[in-house]
């Protein structure tokens, strides 16, 4: 929020009367973004209002050059115009999803999201937004979160930003959501940090979202085995495990880095998982590169090295054996067929 609006707040809590401020919202629409977690940001939005009798906020829907946005589902919002035309919102939430690494974004455009950015009281990645602010280089040594299908090229490209496996995450003045309904949460969460927690509950009661989460819950992950009952030191080696897929873990560091006995970890993924950890290693790490492979244009032997195989070769194998298809066939038939780099 910017400072005006911070005073304003300040002195009417000292004055122990009615915040009667506004706060402005810009929901920037970038192609193909997902309507689904722009309605979850928006319409608390309205809620608040309806909750507290006044346009305690107020929003506009803006596009790079002012034009209607179409969204990932084909269907297209009105916008008030463009980006250039907001002046100094509290809040700037950019809204993309699938494909977001093929918007088409020029240097000018770039370095008007920027000035607004800049002069926005807060900035908001929702859903893939967080790969458009890192883009920026505004996520640069800052936590941070994306929808889990991006996670994985993020951390390729953005090493600099700090990526938490998480449902929303704050770092300063900026917000990011992994997309949803998560970007429900985090808009009661910025609703309550304005309005309070009282006004905030209001808002999910009539949302009927009973269940509101704090941000800090795990997303669903490529790991789809319940893992509920199996022991924290295997939970915590598969963790491990995740983290460093380009540049795998061996067995002994693993069992180093938990205090247990390689042995241990070896009886314990026989017991609960059915197989060996470096099995349970390598299918996590081909897990991963299905997804480089049929969401994003990496090319393969990039993907390779992303994942820590030692070529393009031995990559296509080892995906092949686990997948009955070579990679470049998965990307034809299963991802992405345009412009995309083998």
């Amino acid at each position: 929020m910017t400072d005006t609006t911070r005073a304003t707040r300040d002195l009417a809590g000292q004055k122990g009367k009615a915040v009667q401020d506004t706060v402005e919202i810009c929901f920037l629409l970038l192609k193909n973004f997902s309507l689904l977690s722009f309605a979850s940001a928006i319409e608390p939005l309205r809620i608040a209002n309806k909750v507290l009798k006044r346009k305690a906020f107020i929003y506009s829907c803006r596009t790079l050059n002012g034009e209607d946005a179409v969204a990932s589902n084909g269907g297209t919002v009105r916008t008030d115009g463009a980006l250039d035309e907001a002046c100094r919102p509290d809040l700037l939430a950019v809204c993309s999803s699938d494909d977001v690494e093929r918007v088409a974004v020029t240097p000018a455009q770039k370095a008007l999201m920027r000035k607004v950015a800049k002069q926005s009281g807060s900035v908001a990645g929702i859903c893939t937004g967080a790969y458009v602010l890192a883009e920026l280089g505004m996520l640069d040594n800052r936590n941070c979160t994306i929808h889990w299908e991006y996670a994985d090229l993020f951390r390729e490209l953005y090493p600099k930003a700090q990526l938490v496996d998480s449902l929303i995450q704050t770092d300063g003045k900026y917000l990011t959501c992994a997309g949803g309904t998560a970007a429900l949460d985090l808009m009661i969460g910025f609703i309550a940090k304005v309005h309070g927690g009282a006004v905030a509950c209001d808002v999910a009661e009539i949302a009927l979202h009973h269940d509101r989460r704090t941000g800090s819950e795990r997303q669903h992950t490529l790991l789809r085995e319940d893992l509920d009952m199996v022991p924290l030191r295997v939970r915590s080696s598969i963790a491990l495990m995740t983290e460093n897929v380009s540049e795998p873990l061996s067995l002994q560091r693993i069992a180093e880095m938990l205090n247990v006995s390689p042995r241990q970890l070896q009886r314990d993924f026989q017991k609960y998982l059915h197989c060996s950890p470096q099995e349970h290693y390598n299918k996590i790490r081909i897990d991963i590169a299905r997804q480089l492979v049929c969401r994003t244009s990496m090319r393969m032997i990039d993907i390779a090295v992303a994942c820590g195989f030692a070529s393009a070769s031995h990559f296509s194998n080892r995906y092949r054996a686990a997948h009955g298809n070579s990679p470049a066939w998965d990307r034809q038939t299963r991802g992405r067929t345009r412009n995309v780099k083998v």
